[in-house]
């Protein structure tokens, strides 16, 4: 009978000890909180990197990429181990856009009509964050630090975009091409994917070409825009309008984008983080640009603007 009992015993002692530590394992009793390692905020940008490879315009045959013009492309690879990366060259974006917007008449028929590879490439990008979300980057642009550094920790779970300036017009002239007192950048973008600046900018980009088509009493296929054009219409002219848009909507307090001028830190605007001009923009001459020979810390992106689509 006694060891009935110490058996008894034991079996409620070995059952009280047990809720104890799934107590503990839940609630964190009893632990130093200070020993626990600290979650990490979240990221909601996905580890994707995107790069677009056209032929040119009008190319018949096999296109084949020459090594040399994706030669930055390495940076990425080194920056951003663990990532994966994706060259989409025409046959890839053909499938991308049949499969994902296969319910879109208008704008499969209007990506197809395209001939320019600028327009196509701009139009690509958008379509693609749209969907996938990740860091889309222009072939000639540089890494220079790891995507994961590009936002600040503490705001890491807050951030679905990420977008850099390309020109701050400050107290200078306004330059060619650049419509804006500061203008974005769209060789480089980050994102979360279903974010709907990129619907909006692909339904004002196909608003914008059907202008151009009337503009020139033509069809999108036999267009031959200026580069201006292709700023203003898919470029980067017509994202600053679009980005402006939101930035706006989380701060009504912004009236034009000379409100962002002088940007000398990353600044969160709702769920968009807006780069100063050395985020992406560093090695140029105006802007204040960082351009003596050294890369300033809060430098990310270098680009080599090679512009192979001007001319096409």
């Amino acid at each position: 009978m006694i060891r009935k009992r110490n058996n008894i015993a034991i079996v409620c002692t070995i059952f009280v000890l047990i809720g104890i530590i799934l107590a503990i394992m839940r609630d964190g009793v009893g632990i130093d909180q200070s020993l626990q390692e600290p979650e990490e905020p979240r990221h909601l940008i996905p580890r994707n990197i995107w790069q677009i490879f056209l032929p040119p315009t009008n190319f018949r045959g096999r296109f084949v990429i020459d090594p040399e013009r994706i030669g930055d492309t390495a940076t990425w690879l080194a920056m951003n181990p663990d990532y994966t990366y994706k060259l989409v060259g025409l046959a890839g974006a053909n499938t991308f856009v049949d499969e994902h917007y296969a319910d879109n008449l208008e704008l499969r028929t209007a990506y197809y009509a395209l001939r320019n590879p600028g327009l196509k490439s701009d139009l690509l990008r958008y379509l693609i964050l749209s969907i996938e979300g990740g860091t889309y980057t222009d072939t000639d642009t540089i890494a220079l630090k790891p995507i994961t550094h590009w936002v600040p920790q503490h705001i890491q779970h807050l951030v679905r975009v990420v977008i850099g300036i390309e020109f701050d017009r400050l107290d200078g002239d306004r330059l060619a091409e650049m419509t804006h007192d500061v203008q974005f950048c769209q060789w480089t973008i980050s994102a979360a994917p279903h974010h709907p600046l990129f619907k909006t900018m692909a339904n004002r980009a196909l608003g914008s070409l059907k202008k151009l088509e009337r503009s020139y009493n033509t069809t999108i296929e036999e267009l031959k825009p200026t580069s201006l054009e292709v700023v203003n219409s898919t470029g980067p002219a017509a994202w600053t309008d679009v980005v402006f848009s939101y930035l706006q909507q989380a701060d009504p307090s912004l009236v034009s984008t000379r409100d962002l001028s002088g940007l000398t830190q990353p600044k969160l605007y709702g769920d968009i983080l807006i780069l100063p001009i050395d985020g992406f923009g560093m090695g140029m001459w105006h802007s204040h640009s960082t351009n003596d020979g050294t890369i300033p810390d809060i430098a990310l992106v270098k680009h080599n603007f090679r512009g192979s689509w001007r001319g096409e």
